[in-house]
């Protein structure tokens, strides 16, 4: 007998993990914060997104309606414990992102939130398996030192410039651009053109979440937001990114230099 197989659109579903009824059970999470959080990932998009407001969350989350200091509560207990992360939200409203870890994302690795936090390892390095990725960790590595030099808070140009030449690896001086783009980098992976927008390949969602950052602030390609992500992680980017959208970065004469000096004072208070 055959069976009509009929194919599943994963995006549609919401992978639960299972630890959530382990951690229920020995006391780590209350009843509100379990089901606040399994809310927050049934309204998670396919990259463990969820776009939501205070307002949404008080009528939707529970049986009831309740207060919204009481949603910002619990959402501020469930940050604290890392099951989700969103931006700090002191003094803002409307609606915002919450991230969620342990997601399974389209490209079947798995999110986790490591990045979002000061204090955690660079994710997705287990991830990094080809020639070509190990030897950008190589590079990114050497540039983290440059980053640790950098004093003060500099927007200029040339300062961007400064650090973008060194994620590429290649010369400013125009006079010797085409020869060093042939023999500066040894590894294909590492020529400048594969921080392009149309050619950058992501290998995890937080280097899909700096495309979409560069994106944003209107930046001529990824390199700068990946140095950055690679030294300090992927919750330096967002909080600038929250300043920026909030100052009217696209207004100002120049919305990467005016990102760069947003990043450089999250960068001085780690």
């Amino acid at each position: 007998m055959e069976m009509n197989m009929t194919e599943i659109k994963l995006d549609n579903y919401v992978v639960t993990p299972r630890y959530i009824r382990s951690d229920y059970h020995s006391g780590k999470i209350t009843i509100p914060e379990r089901n606040l959080w399994l809310w927050l990932r049934v309204c998670g998009s396919p990259y463990g997104i969820a776009t939501v407001s205070m307002e949404t969350l008080a009528k939707e989350a529970f049986n009831q309606p309740v207060q919204k200091n009481y949603i910002n509560k619990i959402l501020i207990s469930l940050k604290s414990k890392r099951y989700i992360w969103y931006s700090d939200r002191s003094g803002r409203r409307g609606s915002f992102e919450v991230h969620m870890g342990d997601w399974i994302l389209p490209s079947k690795q798995i999110k986790t939130l490591n990045g979002y936090f000061a204090d955690a390892g660079v994710i997705g390095e287990d991830l990094l398996e080809t020639l070509g990725n190990a030897e950008v960790e190589t590079k990114l590595v050497d540039l983290s030192q440059s980053f640790n030099d950098e004093k003060g808070i500099d927007n200029t140009k040339a300062n961007i410039e400064k650090i973008l030449s060194q994620v590429r690896g290649y010369d400013n001086d125009k006079d010797k651009e085409k020869n060093n783009d042939k023999d500066s980098l040894q590894s294909p992976s590492l020529k400048k053109e594969d921080y392009n927008f149309s050619t950058f390949r992501e290998n995890s969602y937080e280097e899909m979440r700096c495309k979409e950052i560069a994106r944003k602030i209107e930046d001529k390609n990824v390199a700068y937001c990946i140095g950055i992500y690679r030294k300090y992680g992927l919750n330096v980017l967002e909080k600038a990114l929250g300043e920026f959208n909030d100052s009217g970065g696209w207004d100002k004469d120049n919305p990467p230099a005016f990102f760069n000096s947003l990043v450089q004072l999250e960068i001085k208070s780690l």
